[in-house]
């Protein structure tokens, strides 16, 4: 399974969504895919992804560039690359040059599935599987409310705390931060660097329109 594969929202929202994750398979060919994913790095850097980060660097809101991440992919046994983009034509842009260099490592595209088949299509490629979200089972009432639950489950490994999503929405309706500004900030936790910051925006500007998103965690004024 993959840890992208528990993101909320509505369709609309997600279309515009898209996860990938280049993993060599330890023990089998992981042996020399560092070059490789240097060249997987170059690849999404030319067309721009939303997000990017490295479990031995961070993601590029919390203090790393892309060249940080392509140049340090040597410190793990076995590499791997995780970026996130906000547009289809830079998925496909990446996913045409990995597929031209044939680099023999694992590409998971996590997105709404019938686009995701649909760029298979177009790239004359057969998905090898398709993992699907069941949903949340157990004591769903305990779960954050509708609006934290869309930003924080586009962090896989669950590291976006529900307070820091009320605390930075807290700080954009206080005028003290832009909607961006509070969306970067939510991506720093991500190490991974798969939440989709443009996503964010879109989010928290939803949702304060309406009114949700209100604070638990201290009083207006407080830092």
């Amino acid at each position: 399974m993959t840890h992208s594969l528990h993101r909320r929202g509505s369709v609309e929202s997600l279309r515009n969504d898209y996860v990938l994750l280049f993993t060599p398979a330890a023990r089998i060919n992981h042996e020399g895919s560092h070059e490789k994913l240097r060249e997987i790095v170059e690849i999404i850097a030319e067309a721009g992804p939303t997000n990017i980060g490295s479990y031995e660097i961070r993601n590029i809101y919390d203090g790393a560039t892309i060249e940080d991440i392509r140049d340090n992919l040597y410190k793990a046994a076995v590499p791997r690359v995780r970026c996130c983009f906000s547009d289809r034509d830079k998925v496909m842009q990446v996913l045409r040059k990995v597929k031209e260099n044939d680099y023999g490592i694992s590409v998971t595209v996590s997105g709404l599935t019938d686009e995701v088949l649909k760029m298979a299509d177009e790239l004359g490629m057969r998905p090898h599987s398709i993992n699907l979200s069941l949903g949340v089972w157990g004591r769903t009432e305990r779960l954050p409310d509708k609006a934290v639950m869309e930003i924080v489950s586009m962090c896989g490994h669950g590291m976006l705390a529900k307070s820091l999503v009320e605390k930075q929405a807290d700080l954009v309706r206080r005028g003290r931060k832009t909607v961006r500004e509070a969306a970067e900030e939510l991506a720093r936790p991500c190490t991974c660097g798969i939440v989709n910051v443009d996503r964010a925006v879109e989010i928290l500007e939803r949702y304060l329109a309406q009114g949700d998103l209100e604070s638990s965690c201290g009083a207006p004024g407080e830092d």
